[in-house]
């Protein structure tokens, strides 16, 4: 069984610089920023989404705990934006993944969502990504845009 819960000050640090580097790493292999500007990129554009931290407006931030004795196994987070609900990041640890705690997670995030008003809930997955896309679209999930680029190199 999962629940969310609201992420913990002292854990959010820990999210964060696990979050910009995945982010960096994501746009430098996506051929976005190279090796030596992508963890600086990514840095900045996740202070701007995230501004006050945990108190940002708009935006929750919330931990996976699963079985039990509860374990922290992941964490979400989610933001209400006039386009609908966003995404922004879901993140099993290693450890816990393949269990079915992610999709357990999104299907409790769309009750936060709905309470919050939205009515749709978005992301973003990068195209290398087959497992995250399998995900989301097992839960229902369509594309509704597809980038596509080739190397000249």
């Amino acid at each position: 069984m999962v629940r969310l819960v609201p992420m913990a000050p002292a854990d959010f640090d820990p999210f964060f610089e696990r979050l910009v580097r995945g982010y960096a790493d994501e746009h430098i292999r996506a051929g976005r920023w190279s090796p030596e500007e992508g963890l600086a990129e990514a840095r900045k554009e996740t202070q701007r989404l995230l501004s006050a931290g945990l108190q940002t407006p708009g935006h929750s931030l919330f931990t996976i705990l699963a079985d039990a004795p509860e374990k922290k196994v992941g964490a979400l987070w989610l933001a209400i934006e006039p386009r609908g609900a966003f995404v922004y990041d879901l993140i099993v640890f290693e450890p816990f993944r393949r269990r079915g705690y992610a999709g357990e997670a999104m299907h409790l995030l769309e009750q936060v969502a709905r309470y919050k008003g939205a009515k749709s809930i978005l992301l973003h997955v990068f195209g290398d990504n087959q497992v995250a896309r399998a995900l989301y679209g097992k839960l229902g999930y369509r594309e509704t845009n597809v980038m596509m680029a080739k190397s000249l190199e």
